[in-house]
């Protein structure tokens, strides 16, 4: 049996576990010699990454200031503007943005442990149980007051790219000088300081050690399969998927899920993600998004409302939205495969200490970790045990 806090402690022995690091490396080699211990068929799927965010916001941000730059000197460079400015919005609105492909890149590794199903592959039903173990750069935008405006920030500096973008079309075109100029240097220069304010956390600390997001995460999807396991469910094939680089824009889950997807049956196969559960109610997310609005509203989800108002989750576990970043379970979402998200919130729906210092092992609270973990349970079991697929 895995005990969950000599297990935290092992994994959080280690500074941090950086994407694309040696010491994300090493946790990767932990992790494997967990799972074999347990006894599941595990292999490693390694994928290109920039190695942090920061890589991403520089290039965002050096983009659009060197086309704002050349706009008295070329029309062309509106259209760079303008590239750059669709990349930052598909990259803050979690979708695939080519800007994660630019150079900066490590190679990072998904950790990956399968039991098979005793039955015919016909009968088999498919739970991917995901958590990250990665984890992020200190940010002085993830404080406890930050936190609460985060997403009103990035829609705030999205729509400035955006009016930035049509500034430099107008001043190529020669409308409104001299004042449009005035406002192009001007938001030049606020985009320096955003990208100073946003990754100043980073070159002064460096990354987080990341117990709570996401050691806690990695903990609960272990001892999740584990118990799932002791059931003995001859018709429920198990796999356990321990993503790297969720904290670059959450790409370790979008290479797996882009790899696997078009071998899994939909209405079979249920994904659970576990993220920062160190602190705070048990809470099945239902929300997130930026501009665009996320909305977890597949079957598993609204299995998983349903299971919440019975007697034994009912004063455990809630349902809450999270619009500060996103979760790996963001491509499930869009490939709409059913999923549910689980994390940990406070009175004030927000995840304490996360991408700070202070998320360490000695603040961990490990009750919704144990929470997590009943409710998975409870509801991969009740799945498992019905006959019939999931409804499209």
């Amino acid at each position: 049996m895995i005990q969950i806090d000599a297990f935290l402690r092992d994994l959080t022995r280690l500074p941090h576990r950086g994407a694309a690091t040696h010491y994300e490396t090493e946790a990767a080699r932990l992790l494997q010699d967990q799972l074999t211990e347990m006894g599941a068929s595990v292999r490693t799927e390694a994928f290109q990454t920039p190695r942090t965010y920061v890589t991403v916001v520089y290039w965002i941000i050096g983009g659009i200031l060197t086309g704002l730059a050349l706009v008295p000197v070329t029309g062309v460079a509106v259209g760079l503007v303008w590239y750059f400015v669709w990349m930052a919005y598909r990259y803050f609105n979690w979708r695939y943005s080519f800007i994660t492909r630019f150079p900066g890149q490590g190679t990072a590794r998904n950790v990956i442990g399968h039991w098979p199903a005793q039955t015919d592959p016909a009968d088999t039903k498919k739970v991917i149980l995901m958590a990250h173990y990665d984890t992020a750069p200190v940010s002085l935008l993830y404080g406890p007051k930050q936190q609460a405006g985060f997403r009103t920030s990035l829609i705030v500096s999205l729509g400035l790219m955006v009016i930035a973008a049509m500034l430099a079309t107008a001043e190529a075109m020669g409308t409104g000088l001299p004042y449009v100029t005035y406002l192009r240097y001007a938001l030049m220069a606020y985009f320096v300081t955003q990208a100073g304010v946003g990754t100043a956390g980073y070159w002064l600390k460096g990354y987080t050690n990341g117990a709570s997001d996401n050691a806690t995460g990695v903990a609960a999807a272990l001892v999740t399969a584990e118990q799932l396991r002791q059931q003995n469910l001859p018709n429920l094939a198990i796999e356990v998927v321990l993503t790297s680089a969720e904290e670059a824009g959450m790409i370790g889950a979008y290479h797996y899920v882009e790899a696997h997807k078009r071998t899994w049956n939909r209405k079979q196969t249920l994904a659970i993600n576990f993220d920062t559960l160190g602190a705070g109610q048990l809470t099945v997310v239902e929300q997130t998004g930026t501009v665009e609005v996320i909305r977890y509203d597949n079957p598993a989800t609204e299995r998983a409302r349903e299971l919440i108002n019975t007697d034994a989750f009912r004063e455990r576990v809630q349902v809450g939205e999270w619009h500060t970043a996103d979760f790996d379970s963001v491509w499930f979402v869009r490939n709409r495969i059913p999923v549910v998200a689980l994390c940990a919130l406070d009175p004030s729906g927000q995840m304490p200490r996360i991408h700070q210092p202070e998320d360490t092992v000695e603040a961990v609270d490990l009750k919704p970790v144990y929470q997590a973990i009943d409710f998975a349970g409870a509801l991969v079991t009740g799945w498992a045990t019905e006959t019939g697929p999931l409804p499209a």
